[in-house]
């Protein structure tokens, strides 16, 4: 399968030389400006290695913090599985999932991917439903505009995933710890994850983020222009993500968000 390889955003940035950056990315000074004070990993380009890597240092040289990888890295990641409910125990987080239960022990390498909507972000939905035969996008689509903790571990040799989910998840095992709100819950759940996991490296970047619609062709609601280059709606992105995986074409921002999370992430350490 050959992808592309991909120049991402990773703020935060140093200063950024607006004129410099403006001229690599095509737009213009007031666009470029709002895409770089953006707080979560954003693709930039797509391109062959020898491209994206004269790319990327273009983008160092103006301020610009990037990462570069190969898309496949995208495609590879696992789907989120929700955690039906969990606690901290004197050891680890033990996390009950449909099928199984797991402990994560706090000297554990995790990182964790936060995706929380600010306060007041409502959308027309309905109470989520996840069944034990969903997978993949069905659980995509089910928390598209909920707040998530993925976290992210290896195990047996591979990558794994599970997801706490706000409206999915029984926060009741935070004991003395629970607050008044499911959303103060999540907040509390990902601090006390942060606090408990020595090695634990958690991205924050999506937090506040309002998640935007995807792209749907032929929708007068969404406009490209808005949105220049591959930032999240474009039909510029999707087809990229399509010609990675059509698994990846439809991907929500915050499934996008966190797996561009992970892997800018991935390999930092938080100073434990």
């Amino acid at each position: 399968m050959k992808s592309p390889i991909l120049v991402v955003t990773n703020p935060p940035h140093d200063e950024v030389d607006l004129d410099a950056a403006s001229t690599l990315i095509g737009l213009d000074v007031f666009q470029t400006r709002l895409k770089f004070i953006f707080s979560a990993p954003e693709v930039l380009t797509a391109s062959d290695r020898a491209s994206a890597e004269g790319v990327a240092e273009s983008f160092r040289s103006a301020g610009v913090s990037v990462a570069t990888f190969d898309g496949l890295e995208l495609w590879a990641i696992p789907w989120p599985e929700p955690v039906s409910s969990f606690e901290f125990t004197g050891t680890g987080l033990v996390a009950r999932l449909p099928d199984r239960e797991l402990e994560l022990t706090y000297d554990s390498n995790v990182v964790g991917v936060y995706c929380k909507p600010p306060a007041g972000f409502r959308t027309k939905s309905t109470q989520p439903t996840v069944s034990p035969d969903d997978d993949g996008m069905d659980i995509v689509n089910a928390i598209e505009w909920m707040a998530n903790l993925d976290l992210y571990f290896v195990r047996d040799g591979s990558l794994q995933r599970i997801s706490i989910i706000e409206d999915l998840t029984d926060f009741s095992g935070l004991g003395p710890m629970r607050r008044r709100t499911v959303a103060e819950d999540m907040e509390e759940t990902a601090a006390g994850c942060n606090r408990r996991f020595s090695k634990m490296v958690l991205d924050t970047r999506l937090e506040n983020v309002r998640p935007r619609r995807r792209f749907v062709g032929g929708d007068a609601a969404v406009n490209p222009e808005l949105r220049e280059r591959y930032s999240f709606g474009t039909l510029l992105l999707k087809g990229m993500l399509a010609s990675i995986s059509p698994e990846l074409a439809d991907l929500t921002q915050y499934e996008l968000g966190s797996r561009l999370g992970y892997v800018t992430s991935r390999g930092q350490t938080n100073g434990a």
